[in-house]
């Protein structure tokens, strides 16, 4: 009966953990929750500029799928690691998320430009599954180690997960 207890205990403690709420005074509460996350798979993309990114740019996924749960991810040439979240709240409305990523080591871009992390604001919909990500385009940017992404709500970090990338 102790073990049945137990289990029962560590599931409740998952759930609560997993799971995170900001109490927004212009939506009320937003309950963060993971959904997936690891390797993924991208088929269409939409760019847009980001000057604050170590490639000027940032990348609008289509068609974005978690081929492989996992976060050891094996640091080649377009692989592409994050997670699929949903925020949820009593309506259906856009918020702004902020999505940071900070990198093991200084990233230098082709234009000697050093970053060692870069933090953006998008805006995401409540009650429907949505991705961020990271994808491996340029050579400068396949470093080894431990990359952490966070997510904040209204600046409450909700949310963070460190891929190990070997």
């Amino acid at each position: 009966m102790k073990i049945v207890y137990t289990l029962l205990s560590f599931f409740i403690l998952q759930t609560i953990i997993s799971q995170t709420t900001v109490k927004s005074k212009i939506y009320g509460n937003l309950d963060f929750k993971e959904l997936d996350y690891g390797l993924a798979n991208v088929k269409g993309e939409k760019r847009e500029e980001l000057r604050n990114s170590p490639t000027g740019t940032h990348r609008w996924l289509e068609d974005f799928m978690i081929i492989k749960k996992t976060d050891s991810i094996q640091a080649v040439k377009k692989a592409n690691f994050g997670v699929v979240y949903m925020v949820t709240a009593k309506d259906t409305v856009n918020i702004n998320i902020d999505i940071e990523w900070i990198y093991p080591e200084k990233m230098t871009n082709d234009k000697g430009e050093k970053f060692k992390s870069i933090r953006y604001t998008t805006k995401r919909p409540t009650n429907i599954p949505s991705a961020s990500s990271y994808s491996l385009d340029e050579p400068y940017e396949i470093i080894k180690g431990k990359w952490v992404m966070n997510i904040f709500i209204e600046n409450k970090r909700v949310y963070s997960k460190t891929f190990v990338l070997y």
